[in-house]
């Protein structure tokens, strides 16, 4: 797991994190963001364009929902890594 990605994901969630009482060690690789309540499909979709702007990258919407864990914590960050790729 990018560590960096790691850390700038967790740095944007963490208003959320300390309203839902969530600490950054409960975000595991399966943590599912939308199904936890932590943010909802908008929310989400706000996110990735607000990690899209830190990291200078586009997510690829179509090949991110392919994989099936796109709304998990890990799955985002491989998202994000990937894009970052290329």
């Amino acid at each position: 797991m990018n560590e960096e990605i790691r850390r700038q994901l967790t740095d944007h969630l963490q208003p959320r994190l300390e309203r839902y009482g969530i600490t950054p060690g409960e975000l595991t690789g399966h943590f599912d963001l939308v199904k936890s309540g932590l943010v909802n499909s908008l929310e989400f979709v706000e996110l990735i364009t607000a990690m899209e702007k830190r990291l200078g990258i586009e997510v690829d919407f179509d090949a991110a929902l392919d994989a099936g864990d796109f709304t998990t914590f890990g799955g985002l960050i491989r998202t994000l890594e990937n894009s970052q790729h290329g």
